[in-house]
């Protein structure tokens, strides 16, 4: 139903019978009645001028004008009926036009030359040709599947997660040729208690990947805490957003190959399960060689559990920094340098990417080790730079090379580090 101006309110019976029409119509009088309007009248037609003129000005409570003949019974009223603008109204009345049948006799050339473009919706309306949307299309469903049983219940974990598996893979089949994603997955566990159980999963990006919807829905099962057996299940994407942009890698962002890597990285987290890995540091003084990777084992019998509101009113908020990227060994770059003291500073690197200009310098901070052994001996100056893009960037240089001699002038000079000299680019802040 839909409430319109006038007092009008709408509803819809496409599909109905005449009968069936007229019946829905009564109902709908009964049940304001009974909540007090009075002076109710309904009109049932083919088009809504039709059914509103009908219920307006009929002669009856409960006017039902025949199919086919909503012309007809339109041009029995006078054109006030269809309330005409007031600048009509004039010309109307210059050409004796006063009902809705003569204004629906004349031709669409001849409304348009005697009273404008602007007449032509309200010849519409007298001849019974309406076009309005009085209802909004109805919003397409989201995907959804549910499996509903009688003779026994589950609470087997093992059990749930193979029903889940056939329902998430016909909501993902279903997004598929929609060529959308979900954000969030809703499950509905109908319990015999009577009572309906909600666990809500998310994925990092919208997604129609089964085997991720398929792990994600796991872990929450392996954790969730039934009050009593289950009797069916309902699986509906409750979060719809387009798929993003395709992919190379986990890190290209220019190759179509997105869902491939997607069920690249499910199936190995299938076969080798969720590898959790921990650093481990040591006193190492160089960064790149300090901390280890050790795999963890997760812990399967963990529960979540809601913080209450006091307990998350005193957390703080986590506030954002710069966190180093190390690349995965040092980089070999080509500096312009300029003496500065005892030591070179860079001025530009070049690395695949070309020419880089250094804005700002702040170093060397000098680390070195392992002077008895010259097969591990180490010895390094560290700078960290802004790049003119704004970067901030971490390059070093093996401090075995020959230093720059005190210069006795205050003039700087431009240039190119001693060709032999190492300089690496170690890593960024994001």
């Amino acid at each position: 139903m839909a409430v319109g101006e006038r007092g009008v309110i709408w509803a819809d019976a496409h599909g109905f019978s005449v009968h069936g029409k007229a019946m829905l119509a009564a109902e709908l009088i009964a049940m304001l009645e009974r909540r007090g309007v009075q002076h109710v009248r309904a009109g049932v037609a083919d088009t809504p001028i039709a059914a509103m003129l009908a219920a307006m000005g009929g002669a009856h409570q409960l006017v039902v004008v025949q199919p086919g003949t909503d012309r007809a019974y339109v041009a029995l009223f006078p054109l006030s009926a269809l309330e005409p603008d007031r600048r009509l109204r004039p010309l109307l009345f210059g050409i004796g036009v006063s009902t809705c049948g003569e204004l629906a006799a004349l031709e669409r050339e001849s409304i348009e030359v005697r009273l404008g473009a602007t007449a032509v919706p309200l010849w519409r309306l007298a001849r019974a040709d309406d076009n309005r949307l009085i209802f909004s299309p109805s919003p397409p469903e989201a995907p959804h599947a549910s499996l509903d049983w009688v003779e026994y219940a589950l609470k087997d974990p093992t059990r749930l997660l193979f029903v889940l598996n056939n329902l998430i893979e016909r909501v993902c089949t279903t997004l598929i040729t929609t060529g959308e994603g979900a954000r969030d997955l809703t499950i509905d566990f109908a319990l015999t208690n009577k009572q309906v159980h909600v666990e809500v999963i998310r994925a990092s990006r919208p997604t129609a990947n089964r085997r991720t919807w398929v792990r994600l829905a796991r872990t929450r099962v392996e954790r969730m805490t039934l009050s009593a057996a289950v009797t069916g299940i309902t699986v509906h994407a409750s979060t719809i957003a387009e798929r993003e942009a395709p992919q190379g890698d986990l890190f290209d962002k220019g190759l179509a190959s997105n869902q491939a890597t997607e069920d690249a990285v499910a199936r190995l987290i299938e076969d080798q399960g969720a590898v959790v890995v921990a650093p481990q540091n040591t006193a190492h003084p160089l960064l790149d060689e300090r901390t280890t990777w050790v795999p963890q084992v997760p812990r399967q019998t963990i529960r979540l559990t809601t913080l209450p509101s006091a307990v998350r009113e005193r957390l703080q908020p986590v506030k954002p920094q710069l966190l180093l990227q190390l690349a995965p060994s040092p980089l070999s770059i080509t500096v312009e340098t300029s003496p500065r003291r005892d030591h070179l500073v860079p001025v530009r690197y070049r690395d695949a990417n070309g020419w880089h200009e250094v804005v700002n310098v702040a170093g060397p901070e000098r680390v070195s080790g392992r002077h008895w052994d010259g097969d591990t001996a180490y010895a390094r100056e560290y700078f960290r730079c802004v790049t003119r893009e704004g970067v901030l960037v971490w390059i070093f240089r093996d401090a075995n090379e020959r230093k720059p001699g005190r210069a006795g002038t205050r003039a700087r000079r431009r240039e190119t580090s001693n060709p032999t000299s190492q300089w690496y680019l170690h890593g960024w802040w994001d």
